[in-house]
């Protein structure tokens, strides 16, 4: 015969074993005590709740002064909208522009410094965008100079060298 396995029809049935205990031990299983049977609308609340009062849900405090929640249990706000930062992001940009490659001139520099001062005294939320702007402004600046000053000096030199 072939070692494949027979047909369902041929399968031969087994019984399922049968379970004995041993003889010598004096195991008990452990009493089993059902659950208390669940209250009925009419009854009272054990636990100082009040009957029929909606809770919310689990992790989620109840929505403040009577404003309706919102989707996933979050409180909606009709309050204030988002404060701009235009001029701060446009601060930051302009310095982070003057080291990719723009500022071979002075004006991304420039415009860092002026745009960071204005969302400074304007925009109190984007304070750290117009700080990092004025930072890369300032040192935009400063490098621009100092590069500046040894190009002159470099030209002088290769003049005054260049008359001998």
């Amino acid at each position: 015969m072939s070692e494949q396995p027979a047909k369902p029809d041929e399968t031969p049935q087994h019984q399922a074993p049968q379970y004995q205990a041993p003889d010598n031990q004096g195991y008990e299983p452990p009493s089993f005590i059902p659950p208390a049977p669940p209250q009925s609308y009419g009854q009272e609340s054990s636990y100082g709740q009040q009957p029929y009062a909606q809770q919310p849900p689990y992790g989620q405090a109840p929505a403040p002064y009577g404003q309706p929640a919102g989707p996933y249990g979050q409180p909606s706000y009709y309050g204030m909208p988002a404060e701009p930062k235009g001029l701060s992001i446009a601060s930051m940009c302009c310095g982070i522009s003057i080291y990719v490659g723009f500022g071979f001139i002075l004006l991304p520099q420039i415009a860092a410094v002026v745009l960071g001062h204005m969302a400074l005294k304007k925009e109190p939320a984007g304070k750290g965008m117009a700080i990092a702007g004025l930072i890369m402004g300032y040192l935009g600046i400063l490098l621009t100079v100092v590069f500046g000053a040894l190009l002159i000096i470099g030209l002088v030199a290769a003049r005054e060298a260049s008359r001998y």
